[in-house]
């Protein structure tokens, strides 16, 4: 069994170092459809209803490729958004309201990328919220700090596809268009569609957790370091 270890071992350390391997950097942003998702929220009829909403981030990306296959992992600060709208019970009264999660992100992935730049990855993303902020417009407009009511941080996962090229054989440089979509493993926990919060028991005496979703489009440029380019002094 030992020797079987070391023989595959052996195999892999081979492979590797024969494929072809080269380091993407990459300055990138994305725009997003988001969306906070909560079961309480959904139940609350035309007093609670979801509203569309946008957020973005932008930051730098490193990815190690060997071949086809490649591991990759981002560095991104951005913003995610829930947007609601109802009409309050007994006074009739219209508002509207968002949720802004500031956060920072850190997505890990396998991307499988064939010779002409067109790629699919899988992945999860860590989510620290470094604040949030409730906002209503309409019946009782005002905003208010809920950072305390959000998760310290959540996760989620993700999955996307799309294209990353050389813009010139001759230069090093490319660009990476794509779409990523994304929903929560963890609960992100939160307040309402008025400001409550779902963990108060006197409004939902059964908590619901909160999932996070985004459906968004990648882009950037992407600087190539090829190994094989550099040792046959191309």
């Amino acid at each position: 069994m030992k020797h079987l270890v070391i023989l595959f071992l052996v195999v892999v350390n081979s492979c590797i170092l024969q494929a072809q391997m080269a380091f993407d950097l990459a300055a990138k942003g994305q725009f997003n459809s988001t969306w906070l998702f909560n079961n309480n929220i959904s139940d609350q009829g035309d007093e609670q209803n979801y509203d569309p909403s946008w957020g973005s981030n932008y930051g730098l990306g490193f990815g190690l490729r060997m071949g086809f296959f490649s591991l990759g992992m981002e560095t991104n600060f951005g913003q995610h958004v829930g947007g609601y709208s109802g009409t309050v019970p007994v006074l009739s009264k219209s508002y509207t309201s968002t949720v802004n999660l500031k956060t920072f992100q850190l997505p890990i992935y396998l991307r499988f990328q064939n010779k002409g730049g067109a790629y699919f990855e899988l992945g999860a993303q860590y989510n620290k919220v470094r604040s949030a902020l409730y906002t209503r417009e309409g019946f009782l407009a005002g905003t208010d700090d809920v950072s305390n009511d959000y998760a310290k941080s959540y996760s989620t996962a993700f999955m996307g596809f799309g294209i990353n090229r050389k813009i010139l054989k001759s230069v090093p440089l490319g660009i990476i268009f794509g779409l990523r979509l994304q929903y929560g493993i963890k609960d992100a926990k939160g307040v309402d569609a008025l400001g409550n919060s779902l963990s108060n028991t006197l409004f939902y005496p059964t908590y619901q957790k909160t999932r996070v979703a985004a459906a968004g489009l990648n882009f950037g440029l992407v600087y190539t370091l090829d190994t094989k380019e550099k040792e046959s002094g191309y």
